[in-house]
This record gives structure tokens, C-alpha cells and sequence, in this order.
């Protein structure tokens, strides 16, 4: 399997290699409306999906640890949300005890999809990640499986082993 056969990235505009794209100009005050509308294509037009990740840019994931996953939780039959959980933001709690994945990654199910919220007028901090554990809080409520990452997986900004060393926060803009 090739996993670029796989990959929808979200842009902000249309352009070479854009799946998925909101038609707007997009910054950081706007994140609430560029997560709520990346979420409901998904939705949308994402039907046959089973399983979506949400990976920064300068993030790398073991790709035997996403196979694990997706063969563990296959057929899963209750909203699954899979990351780094936290309920503040800034050190402010969040939004009545919402839980969110950490900006690195998080991969869910259909089924999360299936019962999030996406007509929810965000008026929190202005992070994607805080957002979209929001919508997933008022439309699945309690209903989620919540699985904890493995960090030892998951590498963010740097990546090491043995004598290779990469900085995956290269560019500027990080």
C-alpha cells in the first residue's frame, strides 16, 4: 500500500496537491472557521472512510503504528479519537472540560465524524486543535473512545535515530 494514495491534504486555497480547501483567506484568527469547514467536507464527502488523521506539517508518525491502529480499531463500532489529551489551553481550563488531541496528531473514525458538531459558534482560543475537540464534545458528548497516543511513535519538530538527526521544523514559518 502507498500512503501518498491516502493523503487529502487540507490547503487554503486550491492548488497542485490540495484535496480538501476552504476557499478563504485563512490566519490564525481564523482557525475556528477553517477547522469547522475542513470537518464538515469530511463529512460530507468522505463517506467510505473509515479512519482520518490530522498531522502538522513538521510532524512524522510511524507508519506501522497507524497499521496497528487502523487493524485494532477496524469495524470499531463507537466514535474513536486517538492523540495527546489535554483540557487547557494556556494554562485556562477549556471550555467546560473540553478534551482535545495535541497539534502534532490525532486520528479518529468515521464515527467520530458521524456525530461531531459542526454548528458550533467557536468563540474560544484560536487553535485548531482546541476546536475541534469542542465539536467533537458537543455532538458526541460522552459517547467517545478516547485512546492515548504513543509518544515513542510519533516524532515533533525533531526526529532522531541513531546517527541521523532531522529537523522537521526547518522552515522559517515554524
Amino acid at each position: 500500500m502507498w500512503i501518498g494514495d491516502y493523503l487529502h491534504p487540507v490547503c487554503d486555497w486550491d492548488g497542485p496537491g490540495c484535496a480538501i480547501f476552504c476557499n478563504q483567506t485563512m490566519s490564525y484568527n481564523t482557525l475556528a472557521k477553517k477547522t469547522i469547514c475542513f470537518t464538515r467536507v469530511l463529512k460530507k464527502y468522505y463517506l467510505d472512510t473509515e479512519f482520518f488523521i490530522k498531522l502538522d506539517d513538521d510532524a512524522l508518525v510511524d507508519r506501522d503504528y497507524i497499521f496497528g491502529l487502523i487493524e485494532k480499531y477496524r469495524g470499531f463500532k463507537r466514535p474513536l479519537y486517538v492523540s495527546e489529551f489535554s483540557t487547557y489551553r494556556n494554562n485556562q481550563p477549556l471550555l467546560n472540560g473540553t478534551r482535545y488531541g495535541n497539534g502534532k496528531f490525532y486520528m479518529f473514525n468515521r464515527k467520530l465524524l458521524d456525530c461531531v458538531a459542526t454548528n458550533v459558534d467557536y468563540m474560544g482560543n484560536r487553535n485548531e486543535d482546541a476546536i475541534f475537540g469542542t465539536l467533537v464534545r458537543y455532538g458526541c458528548e460522552n459517547k467517545v473512545k478516547m485512546v492515548w497516543e504513543d509518544n515513542s511513535r510519533l516524532w515533533h519538530k525533531k526526529y532522531t535515530n541513531k546517527d541521523t538527526f532531522i529537523d522537521l521544523a526547518a522552515l522559517s514559518n515554524h
